[in-house]
């Protein structure tokens, strides 16, 4: 869990580094689906934590801070949802339904959190890679919209 490798308080943003950067398209790594349809995810008890954590925001080094399988991405790539539903249930002994039914956990980080007004900024990269674990400042510049879905912005860490 999140709390074993670093100090979370309520009311903290969060930032998650999955690594996953390094399939990005400016890497030289690149592997664009996989960057895309094969990325990490959460946990089950995820946005019930950050809930319960009064998270203020969440950053993540990967696409989206949904698992790709709780996304149409399952629906878009049955053969990748097929793979992953068998490693889930060889890893947990339970089936991707059981676990993660669409009703309760489709786009789970988008509509269950958003809600709560607990957002998230997505493709996190650059010297995010090499922090390390710890506590830090973040600064987030966004550029003036309205109605916008998505907005690209700059974002600073300064260790605490």
């Amino acid at each position: 869990m999140i709390m074993d490798q670093v100090e979370v308080r309520k009311g903290d943003i969060l930032i998650i580094k999955t690594g996953w950067n390094k399939f990005g398209w400016c890497s030289k790594d690149s592997d664009e689906f996989r960057y895309m349809v094969k990325h990490p995810g959460p946990s089950a008890d995820f946005s019930k934590w950050c809930i319960d954590m009064d998270i203020k925001w969440i950053g993540v080094d990967a696409v989206s801070a949904d698992h790709p399988m709780n996304t149409i991405m399952r629906i878009w790539h049955p053969k990748t949802f097929a793979e992953a539903n068998a490693k889930l249930i060889k890893d947990f002994g339970k089936d991707w339904d059981e676990m993660y039914p669409l009703d309760g956990f489709y786009q789970d980080m988008h509509l269950n959190l958003f809600s709560k007004t607990i957002v998230h900024a997505e493709n996190l990269a650059g010297d995010l890679a090499n922090a390390k674990s710890g506590r830090y400042y973040i600064g987030c510049w966004l550029q003036k919209a309205m109605e916008a879905e998505s907005m690209w912005g700059r974002f600073v860490a300064f260790k605490e």
